[in-house]
């Protein structure tokens, strides 16, 4: 009864949603509000039955109804809980109702929120969201139905995929979807801006926080995925070039892009035609990343199994493709900009260059994930392209994001002089050169280490520089206050937007610092017997005994490993192999004993019949300074949150 429920409310929302579209655009036609917000009320209550949907489904995994075809195959009666909770976006029918779910909520926020200060493109924005969300509710009213039955219900369910049965599947899913869900309303508002044909930069102030928030999740989602992969997938890495990966990594490469070019349409008037561009690219990525991941056109461990939703993404791409950009080419006219710079150094330029080398980097990537599918689909050749690839490309071009995401900082609006320019790098250049110096003749690392880290250090320096004088600064100005309490805190909340700019940069650095780590990581296996020692590096490890123990839905056997360095203990670990009823396969359970410099990481390769164990140890130097960077991202968006941009005046 309630998947029945669960499944008329989508088709309800479907009908509703169409009729949104319909009675918005005739409201917009005839300049009728009451047709307009006629349309408001079906996407809201629309909203409402995508929620009575997910509900339902939750439902059905929480009471293991194996009439449902999607439970049947993503969960099973011994699953916790939590993992039947998690399960519900676990496949490909799950995932696109949060998808959906997350969609329509945003819709309806930007109603109630934009109603009375954006009502002249609000309604093409509503268009536009709803088209999007038609696209998805009519999947999975058909070809993706979670609630589609099978008679007679089995006993049992195919169970959760183990990889998935990890904490991470509670937030690292959501979070991506959120990151590319919310790039869906700064898109709509652009397009909105355009069909209303009201091109001043009221969309860029309207979406900037919704940019912001979307950026941000998307990159916590990226983290998350990443520190999920390095403690389920026992190799010892957090990134593989896999194609899920660069399918998130493609839109957050532009997006970022974005990110930054609308300041200089904010401060400037500049850069209009560019910004459109960058959106409507950057949606249209998280379009394709979807259609990668759902078709299952290409290997991954993370995508789905095959489906026959893959050629309706790929119209619906070619569809946004076409008319986004065939109706900015209409409008490009009334986008461009009289303004123009008026040196060689300034932001401006800096903020361009920066836009090209991330779109030449997000190019790389679509490169190396979808030509092997045009070499296969074309002329039948299995062609994989491995990460040998992606760092020679990747790395000089990072090396160049970090150099000018540094110099920026010293550049002014307009002009700045190169001699002012000179001065100001000239001490965290010189300081760089003489670190960097000294870490060759002691390390002798490759020329990669050396750019990377050179970069690292320079942009670190800076951004340093330039945090603590916005400190000093601003301090200086609150003393004036009798209250010192309140002086410190006053300091604290100025200068919100380009405080919060450095920490996320800041927080940058810190991640570059991690990367510059994988060109020092040590790899060994071996094979020991209970009461051996093995020394590796500076640790030895020291082979206790064989254990055997439940954990949930799983029987469990490792080893213990007493841990010492310099001959004082540090740690116990339990690197382990977890089996399933559902899997015919075992799964790694890896130990890591972590510390702010290095990472020692055990991963059991097996256990053999004579009682020893074979194991693979990696140490992996500073790997915890990539994680460290999402707090830095947390604090920065904040500050960058509670400032409020003001509409453009133009600079004298």
């Amino acid at each position: 009864m309630i998947v029945h429920i669960g499944y008329f409310s989508m088709l309800a929302a479907m009908i509703l949603v169409f009729y949104a579209i319909i009675v918005c655009v005739t409201g917009i036609q005839r300049n009728n509000h009451n047709l307009i917000q006629s349309a408001a009320y079906s996407l809201i209550v629309s909203f409402g039955l995508v929620v009575l949907a997910f509900l339902a489904l939750c439902h059905a995994f929480a009471v293991n109804d194996f009439s449902v075809r999607f439970v049947a195959e993503h969960s099973s009666t011994d699953l916790p809980l939590f993992y039947k909770f998690t399960a519900v976006w676990g496949g490909m029918q799950g995932s696109l109702l949060l998808w959906e779910l997350i969609l329509m909520f945003f819709t309806t926020i930007v109603i109630f929120r934009y109603q009375k200060t954006n009502r002249d493109i609000l309604p093409h924005t509503m268009v536009v969201l709803s088209i999007i969300s038609l696209f998805l509710l009519f999947l999975l009213a058909g070809w993706s139905n979670p609630f589609a039955q099978q008679f007679p219900a089995p006993p049992e369910g195919l169970g959760m995929n183990p990889l998935l049965q990890n904490p991470g599947m509670i937030y690292h899913p959501p979070s991506l979807y959120l990151g590319y869900v919310g790039f869906s309303v700064p898109f709509a508002f652009a397009m909105g801006s355009l069909l209303r044909k009201k091109l001043n930069n009221d969309w860029i102030l309207t979406t900037r926080r919704w940019t912001l928030v979307s950026w941000f999740f998307l990159t916590l989602g990226m983290l998350l995925g990443a520190q999920w992969a390095y403690v389920e997938l026992g190799w010892g890495g957090y990134w593989a070039w896999d194609p899920v990966e660069n399918a998130s990594l493609m839109p957050w490469l532009t997006g970022t892009a974005f990110l930054h070019s609308v300041i200089v349409q904010e401060k400037r008037n500049g850069l209009k035609v560019w910004n459109m561009v960058l959106i409507i690219t950057t949606f249209a990525l998280t379009i394709l990343g979807t259609f990668i991941t759902r078709s299952g056109v290409l290997g991954s461990v993370h995508s789905f199994s095959k489906s026959n939703i893959g050629p309706a993404f790929l119209v619906f791409i070619v569809f946004i493709m076409i008319f986004s950009f065939g109706l900015l080419f209409f409008r490009q006219a009334m986008l461009h900009s009289k303004q123009q710079t008026a040196g060689f150094f300034c932001k401006e330029n800096s903020f361009l260059l920066n836009n090209i080398v991330f779109l030449v980097m997000a190019f790389t990537v679509l490169y190396g994930t979808v030509f092997p599918l045009l070499a296969e689909a074309l002329a039948g050749k299995k062609l994989s392209i491995q990460a040998p690839f992606f760092n020679t490309i990747m790395i000089p071009l990072g090396v160049l994001m970090i150099l000018l995401m540094g110099v920026t900082h010293f550049l002014g609006w307009k002009k700045t002089s190169s001699d002012r320019l000179v001065k100001n790098v000239f001490l965290p250049l010189l300081a760089t050169m003489a670190i960097m110096t000294g870490l060759y003749i002691v390390l002798a690392p490759p020329w990669q280490f050396v750019l990377l880290a050179g970069a690292t250090l320079f942009a670190g320096l800076i951004v340093s520089m330039e945090l603590y004088r916005s400190l000093v600064i601003n301090r200086a100005l609150a003393d004036k206050l009798k209250n010192k309490r309140q002086a410190w805190i006053k300091s604290l909340l100025m200068d919100k937007r380009r405080r919060g700019g450095l920490i996320i940069h800041f927080g940058i650095v810190l991640m570059a610092t991690g990367f510059c780590g994988n060109f020092f990581n040590q790899e060994t296996s071996f094979t020991f017997s209970p009461g051996e020692q093995k020394q590796v590096d500076h640790y030895t490890l020291d082979f206790k005994k064989i254990r055997k123990y439940a954990y949930q839905n799983a029987q469990h056997e490792g080893i213990q490993v007493s841990v010492s360095k310099k001959g004082q203990p540090i740690t116990n670990l339990l690197p382990a192999k977890a089996y399933y009823k559902t899997s015919p396969q075992p799964m790694t359970e890896v130990a890591i004993h972590r510390t702010i410099i290095e990472d020692l990481y055990i991963s059991l390769s097996s256990i053999n019949n004579d009682g020893s164990a074979t194991v693979v140890v990696y140490i992996n130097p500073l790997v915890n300074f990539v994680w460290a960077g999402m707090l830095f991202f947390l604090i920065g968006i904040l500050y960058s949150l509670s400032y409020k941009p003001v509409q453009f005046k133009k600079l004298s």
